[in-house]
């Protein structure tokens, strides 16, 4: 009994270790879109007494369309976004959620670049810019914020 439970247990991490990968790396990883779709209908029932039969079609047809959005521009995200966004294991994944977050976690991105580029230009003075002056890393992280 031990060692069925030491190869269920094996089995169970290397399938998690290749979601994350294929998250990463390769194309986007497959979630059980009937299941959190049930799961979500089943609380959206609980919390607002509602016997609409409507809650799991609209679901899996949003989760579909999501897929499909997130097919098209897979290849424009890079490893590290995606690695931000795309966790199949978390509590019920969403291809909704992901396409969400991928576009924002890109939106945001190159906007902190668009600003470092722009107060490199200006020069380094302080009086020359807005303020407050935030110092952005080539990853987009903030390095110093001068308020002025």
């Amino acid at each position: 009994m031990l060692n069925k439970w030491k190869i269920v247990v094996s089995t169970a991490l290397i399938f998690a270790g290749t979601s994350v990968a294929a998250a990463q790396s390769g194309g986007i990883p497959t979630i059980d879109v009937q299941g959190g779709c049930r799961a979500a209908e089943v609380v959206l029932k609980a919390l607002f007494s509602s016997e609409s039969s409507d809650v799991y079609e609209s679901c899996v047809s949003s989760e579909q369309m999501g897929r499909d959005a997130l097919a098209k521009q897979w290849d424009t995200f890079t490893a590290r976004t995606k690695g931000l966004c795309v966790k199949p294991k978390e509590y019920l994944p969403s291809y909704v959620e992901w396409q969400t977050c991928l576009e924002l976690t890109r939106d945001v991105m190159k906007m902190r670049e668009a600003a470092s580029q722009a107060a490199g230009r200006a020069g380094k003075s302080v009086a020359r810019r807005q303020c407050p002056v935030v110092e952005m890393a080539d990853d987009g992280n903030i390095i110093s914020v001068i308020a002025c």
